[in-house]
């Protein structure tokens, strides 16, 4: 193997290192991520040691392995010959040909010593949100209970029950310091989640539902303001301070959604059934434009510079002005409802089954077939996370994504 200074020792103490800190479920240091960037094989060899993890998040009994068995059996997916058919990722390309009962048996024991009995595979039950916390992520899920998860790289550090008099209807969240915001839609009300330790510090009554938030800080402190399925927007926790753009009598939980976006000292509020994008004081919530862009614009994302993506559910994302006029747009498949936005590209999931990526400078469109994408949100390092809602089989999970759609690291679920 060559790494990023050509040096094999190095590779290898970098690999040594990998599998070490995958085995106590640490994160990876600077200075391990700066040399994946560079070295191809070592990133292969993190995907191989996280393809072996994933097979392995269920309870297995405890097995002491022979001391060789890790050197033989990562030897020897290296050196398997890849099947016939086509393969995805030269991680996986090995996997299929090693499911005779001695191989199982190889790996169980290996699993001992990548991780410990977890049993995580029921932990990410139907995610639907993800919000970046302070260390990790966060997610909640709409199983009913309202399961909310701390991820810590991939694993789950801590878990909770939000219950409510409804099942919960997570539709998104916010972060505001070491603090995130959740909007349950179903029982009228917006959590603050604190994420060290995990704990719910209150719930916020919103009685006409919530359907956007944002988040912000400034001179004053931090704010906090939402949009109910009703038409009003509002700040948290001041109830005296809410102004309704639009009067609308409801929609159906799976309907909820909604953007809201401070950015350049003005509130855009996005509002759906009516085709319009909102402009407003924050400070009194007095309208100052009204926007009539069509479709359904349901999410909001700022980009530098000033102007702001809204992305509408008819097929379009567009590039909004300061003012809140249309600059440009881009036709996309299918009906989009979230968006995440990382430099030059964006995300966008559409609940159907696709993930969108659009280069926004090229304009490019690279459409991703996945499962049942909920939610996407940029991450500070460029990367993605993505929501994978359960499916009728009741699965689900998280995944990370680098800005060309590759799979970083994923971490699956599926119903209690």
């Amino acid at each position: 193997m060559a790494g990023m200074n050509g040096n094999d020792q190095h590779c290898g103490a970098v690999q040594q290192q990998l599998e070490e800190r995958l085995g106590l479920g640490q994160s990876l240091t600077p200075e391990l991520r700066g040399h994946l960037e560079g070295c191809p094989d070592c990133r292969a060899h993190l995907s191989l040691l996280r393809e072996l993890e994933a097979a392995l998040l269920e309870d297995v009994p405890p097995m002491l392995p022979p001391a060789h068995l890790k050197t033989q059996l990562l030897e020897a997916a290296r050196q398997l010959p890849a099947p016939a058919v086509a393969r995805p990722h030269p991680s996986r390309r090995w996997w299929p040909l090693m499911l005779g009962a001695a191989a199982v048996s190889g790996l169980l024991a290996f699993g001992a010593l990548l991780t410990p009995s977890r049993g995580t595979a029921a932990a990410l039950p139907d995610p639907a949100v993800v919000v970046a916390s302070e260390g990790g992520l966060l997610v909640a899920s709409n199983d009913g209970g309202g399961t909310l998860n701390l991820l810590r790289g991939d694993q789950v550090a801590a878990s909770l029950r939000s219950d409510g008099a409804q099942p919960s209807w997570f539709t998104q969240g916010v972060r505001l310091g070491d603090r995130v915001y959740l909007a349950d839609a179903a029982n009228n009300r917006v959590l603050e989640v604190q994420t060290n330790p995990l704990k719910i510090m209150r719930s916020y009554p919103v009685p006409d539902g919530v359907a956007g938030l944002t988040a912000s800080t400034g001179p004053d402190g931090g704010r906090v303001y939402f949009k109910t399925v009703r038409g009003s927007v509002g700040q948290l926790g001041g109830a005296e301070r809410q102004i309704t753009v639009a009067r609308e009598d409801g929609m159906p939980l799976a309907d909820v959604m909604d953007g809201v976006l401070l950015l350049g000292g003005k509130l855009f509020v996005t509002h759906h059934l009516t085709g319009e994008i909102c402009l407003l004081d924050p400070d009194t919530l007095s309208i100052l434009k009204r926007v009539r862009v069509g479709g359904a614009p349901v999410d909001l994302a700022p980009e530098a510079g000033g102007t702001v993506l809204a992305l509408d559910a008819a097929g379009r994302l567009l590039r909004l002005s300061a003012d809140g006029e249309i600059v440009k747009s881009w036709s996309l498949p299918g009906h989009p409802d979230k968006l995440g936005v990382n430099g030059s590209v964006a995300l966008v999931t559409d609940r159907a089954g696709q993930l969108t990526r659009i280069d926004l400078v090229s304009g490019e469109i690279h459409p991703m077939p996945l499962a049942h994408p909920m939610d996407v949100i940029a991450l500070p390092d460029g990367t993605f996370a993505v929501a994978e809602g359960g499916s009728t089989a009741g699965k689900g999970g998280v995944r990370v994504l680098d800005d060309s759609l590759e799979t970083s690291w994923q971490l699956e679920g599926g119903a209690k």
